[in-house]
């Protein structure tokens, strides 16, 4: 082994180490690549150059836990036999780590099934791999309760002699026909059946770092056999591109993001790109994850709607290369590009229609305390408020969940103080639409007894009764200029290390304030 290559090997020990250590410590969905990156005094892109997939840094580690590359020519039940050995020298608290975690169970079945068709023909190699995967993982599960390795390997052993002793004749291992069914073959299990790293694969494909002829061999030899053609590899060769952006919002189920995700698919679809949308519920924990699978997934950029993600959590994308825009908060970061709407400026003028109609006392039901566009609209909130020269009362703002049950518990919070407003803003019209639900519950007639005011502007929100007064928080156009500066990023005619692009929001008089 050549000195670059021991240089590797190395780095490639202190990532896995530094990986089990903290999922040991931590659990593994706590545990994120920047942490990992942190522990081990390595760059996050350095991590992802040698496991794309998160997973990768549990079971890639020494000793590894799945099979890798080509199946040795062998018998089968010595092969299969040999992946449950390697249960053998597992301690018990990494052991305990896959027990407590559904996404690496579920990684390991994928793996076992990706091995079908080499270890037998139809629905022969389907059982086996099943009957394999069960051994291998009821050993883990042994020694995560505290049976010594070598034990629940043995006993693995033997259960595995007996179920494969089950079949008919002697299962013969062949290499697997080209795939006619519908299930698109990952990079991982091309890297695997290679011999290489997912990152080898990679630069395989997209032509960025030099590979030998041999491996290179075997990588293409390796995509011809499992079929691996997505409908954009010929235009990804040509361009080093997936033609992919990531769009990470928070909640799938509010109107307003299903709208901004179509006006981003107005702008990019024509130029050729798709969308991969994840939900986070608006847990940074989960916002975090959400990074890390969209740099593994290759995406070409990153839309990023969230209220609760700091600047550290977005480095990765940064050191990543990928160009990112967030959409909401006035957060200034080099890297990042801003797109959102005038949330202070939206929420002050909705304020000072409420005080122009002769509304006095006005509560504010927000959003959990954040950065972000819920800390903006309170800003616009108070400055109104100030402007008028009316004290704000920090009673009358509440914070809660963006959610319809969020608004009518924040309203009804608000209608309990021995002062209760005359009036509630919310800080989104789904908020608002509880809020509603919350006043005519107490029998209040809208307007009259409690104005309501909601914004975004969804579609409900001229479907209720009465109608809602609200801010037009243009979601569609939203997504176009986010699209718009991707694009821009993406072809190199921005120059400057962030920018920001600010949407009006319009004031749409109804009949509930």
């Amino acid at each position: 082994m050549d000195r670059r290559e021991r240089k590797k090997a190395e780095t490639r020990r202190a990532i896995t180490g530094a990986a089990l250590r903290l999922f040991a410590e931590r659990g593994f969905a706590a545990v994120t690549v920047a942490d990992v990156a942190a522990e081990a005094d390595v760059a996050v892109k350095t991590v992802f150059n040698y496991f794309p997939a998160k997973e990768q840094l549990f079971f890639d580690a020494d000793p590894p836990l799945l099979p890798r590359g080509p199946l040795p020519e062998e018998p089968v039940p010595q092969v299969v036999a040999g992946w449950v050995a390697a249960t053998g020298v597992l301690d018990e608290e990494r052991a305990r780590v896959y027990r407590d975690n559904a996404d690496l169970r579920a990684h390991a079945r994928e793996a076992f099934a990706a091995r079908e068709e080499e270890l037998g023909a139809g629905v022969t190699g389907a059982l086996i791999a099943a009957a394999a995967r069960r051994v291998w993982e009821s050993a883990i599960l042994r020694v995560a309760d505290g049976v010594p390795a070598p034990t629940a390997a043995e006993e693995a052993r033997d259960r595995l002699k007996e179920a494969l002793a089950s079949f008919a004749a002697p299962p013969v291992r062949r290499a697997p026909a080209p795939r006619t069914d519908a299930r698109r073959p990952s990079i991982l299990l091309v890297a695997q059946a290679a011999g290489v790293s997912a990152t080898t694969v990679s630069h395989t494909l997209n032509g960025r770092r030099p590979v030998a002829a041999e491996t290179r061999r075997r990588v293409l030899e390796a995509i011809d056999r499992l079929g691996y053609r997505p409908n954009v590899l010929a235009r990804g060769l040509r361009t080093n591109r997936s033609q992919t952006i990531g769009l990470v919002i928070p909640d799938i189920t509010n109107p307003f993001y299903p709208a901004l995700a179509r006006g981003l698919q107005d702008v990019l679809r024509p130029a050729g790109y798709d969308e991969i949308i994840s939900n986070t519920d608006g847990d940074r924990d989960m916002e975090r994850a959400a990074i890390e699978q969209m740099i593994a997934r290759q995406v070409d950029g990153l839309a990023f709607a969230v209220f609760h993600t700091h600047a550290e959590d977005l480095l990765p994308v940064i050191e990543a290369g990928l160009p990112v825009v967030r959409l909401g908060g006035v957060q200034v970061q080099d890297g990042v590009d801003l797109v959102h709407s005038d949330d202070e400026g939206g929420a002050a003028e909705a304020t000072r229609h409420l005080l122009e109609t002769g509304y006095r006392r006005i509560g504010f039901v927000c959003g959990p305390r954040a950065e972000g566009p819920a800390a903006e609209r309170v800003s616009g909130y108070r400055l109104a408020l100030a402007s008028a020269g009316i004290e704000a009362d920090p009673r009358l703002v509440v914070h809660t969940s963006f959610s319809r049950s969020g608004g009518a518990g924040g309203t009804s919070w608000l209608l309990g103080l021995p002062d209760p407003p005359d009036a509630v803003l919310c800080a989104n019209d789904i908020m608002a639409l509880g809020a509603l639900d919350a006043a005519m519950a107490r029998g209040l007639r809208i307007p009259d007894d409690l104005a309501v005011m909601g914004f975004d502007d969804i579609e409900a929100a001229s479907l209720v009764s009465p109608r809602l007064t609200t801010m037009a928080n243009p979601a569609r156009e939203i997504g176009r200029a986010c699209g718009e500066r991707l694009l821009a990023r993406l072809s190199g005619t921005v120059a400057e290390s962030s920018t920001e692009t600010i949407i009006p929001a319009r004031l749409v008089r109804r009949e509930s304030a």
